[in-house]
C-alpha cells in the first residue's frame, strides 16, 4: 500500500501545480460539482435535488452514511469506519433494493458486513435516485424502495477531476478520473484509494473497543487500520449512429483488513468486479421512443477472518471464511408513446449464485460443512407501466409478474434437525401499483397512491447451515408482501417550500428471526405479520440575499400483528424514532456553507425480545464549507462539533458466523471529525 500513498501524495501535488497553471490564464467560471438527484415516487411530484457539492463535501467514502446525513426519511446503522447500511423509512437490508445503473447489487456476507452500497466508489456516481414505497415496476424486489446509483458516463470532450481529502484520524483519500473521445468514441477511466485508522467516540473509546464479548479484539487488532480500499473502472462508449449507444463498462474494488466490531469476524480481503453492457437505440417511430438491452454481472468475493480476535468461549482455533457471490442479469425495456399514454414495458431476469464456507486456519480443513449451500437464484420478471396526463390531473398504473426460485444445491443438515428439508422452492409473484396526482394550482398539488411488492427470502434466510445444528435458514419461509398506501401534499414559492407525505404499509409474511431461550429450540427466520406507518415534512426557505433554511422532519413506527415464537415484544424491530434535521445554508456561485443541527429522539419503541436495546437520544452540530477558485475547489468541514458520544440505531440482524446467531453490539458514532478537499478539474 506504500505505492497507494506515494499515487495519493502525487494527485495532491498535480492538483495544487494544476491549479496554479490555472492561475496564470483568464478567469474561468465557477466549478459546480455534481448533484446527488434524489427522486421520489411520482405521487410526490417528482425529483427532488440535494444541493451540488454534496458527494465532495462529505468526510467519508461512505454512499450510506451520506444517504443518512442527507435525508432525513434515512437511518443508517454503524458497523465501522466504512461499510455501513443504510434504512428508508423503516426498510433497510434486504427490504430495500440496492442497484448500481439499473442492475442488481448485493454484498456476498451472510452476516451483511458487506452491504450493497459499499462496493460502489464516490467517484464512479453521477447520481443517486431513491424511490420510496412499492410504486416501480421496473424493478425486481423492491418491497419498501430502492436506491438506484447512476454512475458517470463517458463525454466527447477531454475533461477530468483530481481530489485529494485528508481527516482525523489519519483519514486519506485521492483519485482522479478522465474521460474524452470523439463524436463516434468515448471513453472514460478512474482509480481511488482510501485509508484510515480508527475513530474514537466522544468520549474516546476506539472502534475496536466496541467488539462483542465473545470476539474481543486481541493485541494486533487493536492496532490495526479500520480499512484500506482502492477501486479502477473504466469505461467504453460508441456512437455509431446519431439514434445509437454502446456503452461497455467495468469497475475492480480491492479491501484489505476491514474492521467490522459490530460481529466477530473482520475482512481480510473483498473483492469486486461490476461489469456491464448497453446497447441504447432510440428514434424508432411509432414503435419505440427509447429500446434498451442492458447485460451485467456483479460479483464479490468476501473473505472474513478472527486473526485479530481472541476466542472466547469457543472454538480453540481461528477461522476464515471463502464466500462468492455472483449475480448475472439482462433486461430489456421499451418507452412508447401513444394516444393513450406514455407506456414503459420490459422484462428482466437475473440469476444469483451464493456460495461460502468456514475453514480452520490451524489445518485447513472445512469446519462448517456448507454455510452457505452453493445457491442458485433465479427470477423472471415481465413488467408494464402506463403514465397518463388528463387536465389537472397525473395518473399511473404498474403491473409486474415475478417467478422467483431458488435450489440448494448441498444438503441442509441443520434443517434436518428441525424436520425440514425443502432443498428448492418455487415462487409466483404479482404486484403492481395506481396512483394520482391532482394540481390545485400550478405549484401545488395533492397526490395519494396504493401500491402492491414483494421481496423474496435470501439464501441465507432459508438455507444457512451454521456451525451450530440449533441455528440455520427456514427453506419453507414465504417471501414478504407490502401494501402500501402513500398520500400527500407539496407546494413551492418564490421564496419557499412544503412537502409533507404519510404512508402505511401492511407487511404479510414479513420475514423475521425467531429467538432461541431453551437448549433444543431453534434459531431460524419466521414469517409473521406486521405493519409500518409514518409521515415526514420538508420545509425551505429563503430568508435574507444568499441565505436559506431547510427543516425536515421523519416519524415511523412499526408493530408486529403476529408473534414469532419465544418473543412477546410487539414492537418490530429496525425502526428508528423521531428524527430531525435543521440547516442554515449560504449559497453563492463561488462559496457555500452549511450549518445543520441533526436531532434524534430517544430509541424506546424496540424489540427487547429480539436483542435491540433502548438508545438515548441524541443531538449532533455539523458544518460544511467551500469555495471555488478559478479551476480549484477547496472543501473543509467539522462533524459532530461538540464530540459527543452517541449510537444512531440498532440492528437486530444476526452474525451468522458467530455462534448461535450472537446479537450484534451497538458501534458508537465517531468523535469530533475534522476534515479537508482539494479538487482540480479540467
Amino acid at each position: 500500500m506504500k505505492l497507494c500513498k506515494m499515487g495519493v501524495f502525487f494527485l495532491l501535488v498535480m492538483s495544487i501545480f494544476f491549479g496554479a497553471a490555472q492561475g496564470t490564464s483568464s478567469y474561468a467560471k465557477p466549478i459546480t460539482l455534481e448533484t446527488i438527484i434524489v427522486t421520489a415516487p411520482k405521487e410526490e411530484g417528482g425529483e427532488k435535488s440535494i444541493e451540488s457539492k454534496t458527494l465532495k463535501i462529505h468526510k467519508v467514502v461512505d454512499l450510506a452514511e451520506v444517504l443518512s446525513g442527507e435525508m432525513v426519511e434515512a437511518t443508517m446503522v454503524r458497523k465501522g469506519a466504512y461499510g455501513n447500511e443504510v434504512a428508508i423509512r423503516g426498510f433497510g437490508q434486504s427490504n430495500l433494493r440496492v442497484l448500481i445503473d439499473d442492475g442488481l447489487l448485493e454484498g456476498a456476507c451472510g452476516s451483511r458486513k458487506d452491504p450493497s452500497l459499499s462496493h460502489i466508489n464516490m467517484l464512479t456516481v453521477d447520481r443517486i435516485e431513491v424511490r420510496q414505497g412499492p410504486f416501480d415496476v421496473t424493478k425486481a424486489g423492491a418491497l419498501g424502495g430502492s436506491i438506484n446509483v447512476i454512475s458517470r458516463k463517458p463525454q466527447k470532450e477531454f475533461t477530468g477531476e483530481i481530489i485529494v481529502k485528508g481527516g482525523s484520524f489519519d483519514f486519506l483519500s485521492g483519485g482522479f478520473y478522465l474521460t474524452g473521445g470523439t463524436d463516434k468514441i468515448q471513453g472514460l477511466i478512474g482509480y481511488n484509494y482510501s485509508e484510515s485508522d480508527q475513530y474514537e467516540d466522544g468520549d474516546g473509546n476506539k472502534l475496536w473497543s466496541f467488539a462483542p464479548a465473545g470476539r474481543p479484539f486481541n493485541a494486533d487488532g487493536r492496532d490495526m487500520k479500520a480499512f484500506e480500499k482502492q477501486d479502477a473502472w473504466g469505461k467504453l462508449q460508441l456512437t455509431p449512429t446519431e439514434n445509437q449507444t454502446i456503452l461497455l463498462s467495468h469497475t475492480y474494488g480491492d479491501a484489505e483488513d476491514i474492521m467490522a466490531p459490530r460481529v466477530g469476524m473482520d475482512m481480510e480481503s473483498e473483492e469486486t468486479y461490476l461489469s456491464r453492457a448497453d446497447y441504447i437505440i432510440t428514434g424508432l417511430g411509432a414503435f419505440s421512443n427509447s429500446l434498451t438491452i442492458s447485460l451485467y454481472q456483479n460479483r464479490v468475493e468476501h473473505n472474513p477472518y478472527d486473526k485479530y480476535r481472541d476466542i472466547v468461549g469457543g472454538p480453540l482455533f481461528h477461522r476464515h471464511n471463502e464466500v462468492d457471490s455472483t449475480i448475472t442479469g439482462t433486461k430489456i425495456e421499451n418507452e412508447q408513446s401513444t394516444n393513450l399514454a406514455v407506456f414503459t414495458y420490459g422484462i428482466d431476469m437475473y440469476k444469483r449464485d451464493w456460495e461460502g464456507d468456514i475453514y480452520r486456519d490451524d489445518t485447513g480443513a472445512i469446519f462448517d460443512e456448507e454455510l452457505i449451500p452453493d445457491v442458485d437464484t433465479y427470477n423472471y420478471g415481465v413488467y408494464v407501466k402506463a403514465d397518463k396526463y388528463i387536465d389537472k390531473w397525473s395518473l399511473g398504473l404498474g403491473l409486474r409478474y415475478d417467478r422467483f426460485e431458488t435450489e440448494a444445491n448441498e444438503d441442509l443438515k441443520q434443517s434436518l434437525a428441525a424436520g425440514i428439508n425443502t432443498n428448492k422452492n418455487t415462487d409466483d409473484l404479482p404486484s403492481g401499483y395506481l396512483y394520482a396526482k391532482y394540481y390545485l394550482a400550478e405549484n401545488a398539488h395533492i397526490f395519494g397512491g396504493i401500491g402492491r411488492s414483494v421481496r423474496t427470502p435470501t439464501s441465507v434466510e432459508r438455507y444457512l447451515q451454521s456451525p451450530s445444528p440449533n441455528f440455520h435458514g427456514n427453506p419453507d419461509l414465504d417471501p414478504t408482501k407490502n401494501t402500501e398506501f402513500d398520500i400527500g401534499f407539496q407546494t413551492t414559492g418564490k421564496r419557499f417550500g412544503f412537502r409533507i407525505k404519510a404512508f402505511y404499509s401492511d407487511l404479510d409474511d414479513y420475514i423475521y428471526q425467531q429467538g432461541k431461550q431453551t437448549a433444543d429450540s431453534h434459531q431460524t427466520w419466521t414469517n409473521i405479520d406486521t405493519h409500518l406507518y409514518g409521515a415526514d415534512v420538508r420545509v425551505t426557505l429563503d430568508i435574507i440575499s444568499d441565505f436559506s433554511v431547510d427543516a425536515g422532519a421523519a416519524y415511523q413506527r412499526g408493530r408486529k400483528d403476529s408473534q414469532p415464537e419465544m418473543n412477546n415484544d410487539r414492537d418490530l424491530a429496525q425502526v428508528p424514532p423521531l428524527k430531525t434535521r435543521l440547516a442554515l445554508h449560504y449559497d453563492r456561485s463561488d462559496l457555500f456553507a452549511i450549518l445543520e443541527w441533526i436531532h434524534s429522539e430517544d430509541a424506546e419503541d424496540v424489540d427487547i425480545d429480539a436483542g435491540e436495546q433502548m438508545l438515548d437520544g441524541w443531538d449532533v452540530l455539523n458544518f460544511r464549507a467551500g469555495y471555488d477558485y478559478r479551476q480549484l475547489t477547496f472543501n473543509v468541514g467539522v462533524e459532530n462539533i461538540f464530540d459527543e458520544c452517541y449510537a444512531v440505531a440498532n440492528s437486530y440482524e444476526w452474525d451468522v458466523v458467530g455462534g448461535e446467531g450472537a446479537t450484534p453490539a451497538i458501534v458508537y458514532e465517531p468523535g469530533r471529525f475534522l476534515y479537508a478537499t482539494i479538487s482540480h478539474r479540467f
